[in-house]
């Protein structure tokens, strides 16, 4: 397999990976009875994150880009399950749907990505501009530090939590109207950075499960965990890429 190839099949995987656990959670979120005073708030932050990191503008060139691709691989299709689960939800919200509803629904939002991350033709590259100037390690440092906001933000206590979560999200939504977000990340970072950041990404989806689903939050130590695991992937990453210039 030719370098090329490798790298669109670790972007298709890793795409189908972040899909796949962003449907489940919203998912799961909306039907299971654990939730029912839960927003779908917590389960869109990471997409805050991201915006704020690359800026709207190149997250909306990045759609076009893949849209006639996904399209090409059963995209619309693929998304009619979570669709239709969360009409029913929204439309008898005292009915409990099965937990397995959101399992089909994730597994088939995945499928597109998947057949994409298995097929010759595709081409998914990250390739930096150029390398990190000063800016753009300033502003992924920063990104670390958010991830790690965040992923507090949705396992603290629900005031402190709902606040702090709240202030992420507007902060980070002004940042990700900057021509190219906090970090440059569209000109500048490599494959580690975005396998960095959809980790952390994946760490918040777990934590808005873990804290509904299981008491394991109460535990401090355990959400320090968390959290470092949520953004020190990515400081660390970034400091790799400082010591290198």
């Amino acid at each position: 397999m030719s370098p090329h190839r490798r790298v669109s099949s670790i972007v298709a995987a890793m795409a189908a990976l972040l899909v796949g656990a962003f449907v489940l959670s919203s998912s799961l979120v909306a039907t299971l009875p654990q939730f029912r005073f839960e927003s779908q708030f917590p389960a869109l932050l990471p997409f805050f994150v991201w915006a704020a990191a690359t800026g709207v503008g190149h997250l909306a060139n990045l759609g076009r880009a893949l849209h006639d691709p996904w399209r090409g691989a059963y995209g619309y299709a693929s998304v009619a399950p979570y669709v239709l689960l969360m009409l029913a939800s929204a439309a008898a919200p005292q009915v409990s749907l099965p937990w397995w509803f959101a399992v089909v629904a994730a597994l088939a939002a995945m499928l597109p990505f998947v057949l994409l991350a298995l097929r010759a033709g595709t081409k998914l590259s990250i390739d930096p501009a150029r390398d990190a100037d000063d800016a753009s390690l300033r502003g992924t440092f920063t990104i670390g530090l958010a991830l790690m906001l965040l992923v507090w933000a949705v396992s603290a206590p629900s005031f402190s939590g709902a606040v702090l979560a709240v202030l992420l999200a507007v902060g980070l939504g002004v940042a990700s109207m900057t021509t190219h977000g906090l970090a440059r990340a569209s000109r500048t970072w490599r494959l580690r950075h975005w396998a960095s950041l959809a980790l952390g990404s994946l760490v918040a989806w777990a934590s808005v499960l873990v804290g509904g689903l299981t008491d394991l939050l109460d535990n401090p130590w355990v959400v320090l965990g968390a959290v470092l695991l949520g953004g020190l992937p990515l400081l660390v990453v970034n400091a790799l890429e400082a010591r290198r210039r």
